[in-house]
């Protein structure tokens, strides 16, 4: 997945090759140390969080609340529907076709009459590199 045009400062740019590099949920202060280990100008920690909620707002990200209540955020295409498969052990993230979900969602509207609005799901286990 390429970074949009709409990047436009060096401090978006910087969060969002952070987050296409690592591949998995982080949270802003993840990222904040990411980017201090990197060296370079100094951004400040309420900065990534205003870059975060952007493009969370322009579709770029995707969020999700883990059980410490901390929000992590991650790249996903917006245009393709599609679930996460996340390794428990090294946190990354691959994307998962949904057809077999459209196909359920679609019985469920013929045999119930349910049209259903949403819906979320992720698949948990082990990558290929933690296995």
């Amino acid at each position: 997945m390429a970074m949009r045009a709409e990047y436009v400062t060096r401090a978006r740019e910087r969060i969002a090759a952070i987050l296409y590099r690592e591949r998995r949920f982080l949270s802003a202060a993840e990222i904040y140390h990411h980017l201090l280990e990197e060296g370079g100008p100094k951004i400040a920690l309420s900065t990534v969080y205003r870059n975060l909620e952007h493009l969370q707002s322009k579709g770029e990200l995707t969020a999700r609340t883990e059980a410490d209540g901390e929000t992590r955020y991650m790249p996903c295409e917006p245009q393709h529907h599609h679930h996460h498969a996340i390794c428990s052990v090294c946190g990354r993230v691959e994307d998962v076709d949904c057809t077999a979900i459209e196909q359920f969602a679609e019985s469920l509207r013929t045999s119930s009459g349910f049209q259903l609005e949403r819906h979320a799901m992720e698949f948990f286990g082990r990558c290929r590199q933690c296995r």
